[in-house]
């Protein structure tokens, strides 16, 4: 009788331990969603498909640079924390540091500052995954739209972002209203 108390204890730990990890990543996503800053970064739209992984939308981001006099202690391939400015345009990078603040996002630095006038950085966001309906619908509107005001949402806080929508000249085309 004690050992099945012990096994059922066990198994009743092992279950919350299970639960706990996947709703604090969930909730620290929905934190960022909650309070994080939005900014609008430029795409072009591509037609993927992943057997494995289903259908979704492929952010082809425009790369960002940044002028790097300033960055004369930075080496390649470090990681660093960028901060953005928001105009019509789209976000453009307005600061790069070494310390994490509020509304920074965590990047590596793909060149070396001290050979390179002007530092390029990817961003880490490639995806969006959509039900498969929706996906095709958005990659439609945004090969028909060729416009130059397509843009992903993407909101930071603390060095992390999840990306909330795509908007074709202000239309969003994954929120229906």
């Amino acid at each position: 009788m004690k050992t099945v108390n012990k096994r059922l204890i066990g198994l009743l730990v092992l279950s919350v331990f299970q639960l706990i990890f996947p709703l604090l990543f969930i909730a620290a996503k929905e934190k960022v969603i909650a309070e994080g800053k939005e900014y609008l970064f430029r795409i072009q739209p591509v037609d993927p498909y992943d057997f494995f992984q289903g259908k979704y939308v492929e952010l082809n981001v425009q790369s960002l640079s940044f002028d790097s006099k300033n960055l004369t202690d930075y080496k390649k391939n470090e990681i660093v924390y960028v901060e953005f400015s928001q105009d019509s345009l789209g976000a453009e990078i307005n600061r790069v540091s070494k310390e994490k603040t509020v509304n920074s996002l965590k990047l590596k630095m793909y060149s070396d500052p001290s050979v390179h006038t002007t530092i390029h950085f990817k961003l880490p966001f490639k995806r969006f995954y959509l039900e498969e309906y929706k996906a095709k619908n958005v990659e439609l509107k945004l090969a028909r739209s060729n416009s130059k005001r397509n843009f992903v949402h993407v909101k930071i806080l603390n060095g992390e972002f999840v990306i909330t929508d795509i908007t074709s000249d202000g239309k969003s085309l994954v929120i229906e209203k």
